[in-house]
């Protein structure tokens, strides 16, 4: 009795730990299948991400065109202003050199 319940353990033994082994190659996988989920979600949440950036810079950029534009148009009404401005200058010398001119013929 002793043999065949010294094998009835062991087969048991054998069967448990076949059955152990079994539940950590479950339990392994199934933290593979949570880490793989995880690693999904997160790819999923940094492409919105990336997306949101992507518009966001996209948006940027047409604002920067439009400033860019409206700068070139800022300075040539600058230059156009200042030359404006330098011929006006030049109109008031001449019409002092003018004045400047008639006065002594005035007087004299």
């Amino acid at each position: 009795m002793n043999a065949s319940n010294g094998e009835v353990s062991e087969a048991s033994a054998k069967a448990g730990s076949s059955k152990t082994a079994q539940d950590r190659e479950r339990y392994d996988w199934e933290r593979l299948e949570f880490a793989v989920r995880a690693l999904v979600e997160q790819q999923e949440g940094l492409r919105n991400v990336c997306d949101s950036l992507r518009g966001e810079l996209g948006g940027r950029d047409d604002k920067i065109r439009l400033l860019e534009a409206q700068l070139l148009e800022a300075n040539q009404l600058r230059q156009d202003t200042a030359k404006r401005i330098d011929e006006l200058i030049s109109q008031l010398d001449q019409l002092d050199e003018q004045l400047a001119g008639l006065e002594p013929a005035a007087s004299g």
